[in-house]
């Protein structure tokens, strides 16, 4: 079996070896010979449509045996171990031995000095601790990452640091995307607040490098909350059983603001189990829809507010709609297609949605390297596909290259993901995994984790938990009477004009859009028509923000 450093097709020619300073809490490890690593970054675009960044240089050592140590006047000890590789865009460690105690706190920091403000990774808590040992932290900008760990003397327990490798990103650390690309802040994101919160960015270790792709959280017909990611087996397919420990998983990365270069609230995962694929991987590419299932091993904390997405696996194609992902890396961005989906056979036989994307009034989103397993949304808001490969791009290509902002994607279905004729056993077809009791059912709505009959029940109504908006319940918005039978008025916070109103029932389907004939600080709603049972209502402002509250109907 492979283990988790593999060389063959690559790391022969990179020099492991790594010398200690004088002072031991500074740690040189020698570079990788960066024309070639860049060489099989242009092979792996090419032949694999994988997204390389860096590599993984061999350097096995104690953190605690080489890190100074320091107690500090507050009664906590404190370690400090600088790593270096020359030239770097970026660094991270791999830990193979990785335990901290309830208590210890782990960071990552940049070189001090070396930009306008220092990089940090941390607190990493005891939370990140699991069976096996492994675990590997986030990217941090320079050729020098700083390694922390502090303790109090109260403490119980000693941690364990035994690093294993460290990774070398030549390119992405910066996640520069191209420059039409869209942030999924900007206006055409408005209505997709929910789906965003279900992407994410996937940091990839296999055969020695590091690649960026991008997944779905996705729903299942049982509601459960179960931690299900959805994304394309090309980009995983070289993954060994010992790798997927090192998996990364990227929650909430977005810019705050349309153009915006601040980024907040990002939240990692650390590990993944391999469910199930599409098992298509050729030597020419894959001859099948090009599907991967996964499942984050830790809990997802509810505050990182995660969404798992609906889906359609029917085989209707979408009209209108968009994708979501993460080109080279960077943050979020949306693409959107006002066209029928059609089906395309770049897999196998009519495995695939074929896609064009529109210009929008922020510019002309299309996709990148990174992009891979991103999902494709209908205008019903489920997903219909996961993101194979393409030729859009916002520049057009050379003669004969064929790449453009008007070229096509391709998207391997839901439908064919489901129980399609991809090479695998009928245990291994997606709708036994995302549809577990057998019902039958190939159409979910998404919902987020929170209150209801089901763990997910009650919040598939896309503000449920004040996403993307501000919090105008806190502020004077009112639904009255609540329970109610037959009308009610919704009273809007002083100077909020009501531009739109939407009802949706339980299960986060929309029952209703309502635009008002004037736009005023209340609307008196006709809710006779309504089943009994919980439903949501939501409401936006001329200047959009947008609020949701819980509405019963006796």
């Amino acid at each position: 079996m492979k283990t988790f450093l593999n060389y063959s097709l690559f790391l022969a020619f990179i020099c492991i070896l790594f010398t200690v300073e004088a002072k031991a809490q500074n740690v040189t490890v020698s570079p990788p010979n960066t024309s070639e690593v860049f060489e099989r970054i242009d092979k792996e675009g090419q032949l694999n449509g994988r997204d390389m960044v860096g590599v993984i240089i061999e350097a096995e050592m104690d953190f605690f045996e080489l890190a100074d140590s320091e107690l500090l006047p507050n009664g906590i000890t404190e370690w400090v171990l600088n790593i270096e590789s020359a030239n770097a865009s970026g660094l991270c460690v791999y830990f193979n031995d990785f335990h901290i105690p309830v208590g210890g706190k782990l960071f990552f920091e940049s070189e001090e000095g070396a930009f306008l403000s220092i990089y940090q990774e941390g607190p990493v808590s005891s939370i990140e601790n699991n069976d096996h040992g492994r675990w590997a932290s986030g990217d941090i900008p320079g050729d020098v990452i700083k390694i922390i760990y502090r303790q109090s003397s109260s403490t119980v327990g000693n941690a364990r640091l035994g690093i294993m490798g460290i990774g070398y990103f030549v390119t992405g650390v910066s996640r520069g995307s191209d420059d039409c690309e869209v942030d999924i802040m900007c206006p055409e994101g408005d209505s997709w607040q929910c789906e965003k919160d279900a992407v994410v960015r996937l940091r990839i270790t296999q055969d020695g490098g590091i690649f960026y792709c991008s997944g779905a959280m996705v729903n299942n017909t049982d509601l459960d909350c179960r931690q299900l990611l959805l994304s394309a087996f090309h980009c995983a397919n070289s993954v060994s059983s010992d790798e997927w420990a090192f998996f990364k998983v990227r929650y909430n990365y977005e810019y705050t603001e349309c153009g915006g270069t601040v980024s907040i609230n990002s939240h990692s995962r650390t590990g993944v189990i391999s469910l199930t694929n599409s098992d298509d991987a050729t030597s020419q590419g894959f001859n099948g829809s090009d599907f991967l299932l996964l499942e984050v091993e830790d809990p997802i904390p509810a505050n990182w507010n995660p969404f798992y997405a609906g889906f359609d696996a029917s085989g209707e194609t979408g009209h209108s709609g968009v994708g979501i992902h993460h080109p080279a890396g960077d943050r979020k961005k949306i693409s959107h297609y006002t066209s029928n989906l059609t089906s395309y056979s770049i897999g196998g036989a009519g495995s695939h949605w074929r896609v064009f994307w529109t210009a929008t009034e922020t510019n002309h989103g299309v996709t990148e390297g990174g992009s891979s397993g991103s999902p494709i949304f209908s205008e019903n808001h489920q997903i219909l596909g996961t993101l194979s490969s393409g030729l859009s791009a916002c520049a057009v290509g050379s003669a004969g290259n064929g790449t453009g902002p008007t070229q096509p994607d391709f998207y391997g279905k839901m439908s064919y993901h489901w129980d399609g004729p991809n090479p695998i056993s009928a245990s291994q077809k997606l709708n036994v995994f995302l549809d577990p009791s057998g019902s039958g059912q190939d159409i979910v709505y998404g919902s987020y984790v929170g209150e209801g009959e089901f763990p997910c029940g009650g919040f598939g109504a896309c503000s449920a938990l004040d996403v993307g908006g501000i919090a105008l319940e806190t502020k004077g918005f009112s639904i009255s009477p609540n329970p109610a039978s037959n009308v009610v008025l919704v009273s809007m916070p002083k100077s909020a004009q009501l531009s739109e109103l939407r009802i949706y029932d339980a299960q986060g389907r929309i029952i209703d859009t309502i635009i008002p004939a004037f736009l005023d600080e209340s609307y008196s709603l006709d809710v006779s028509g309504l089943s009994k049972g919980l439903h949501y209502i939501t409401v936006r402002t001329i200047d959009g923000t947008s609020s949701t509250l819980k509405l019963v109907i006796e």
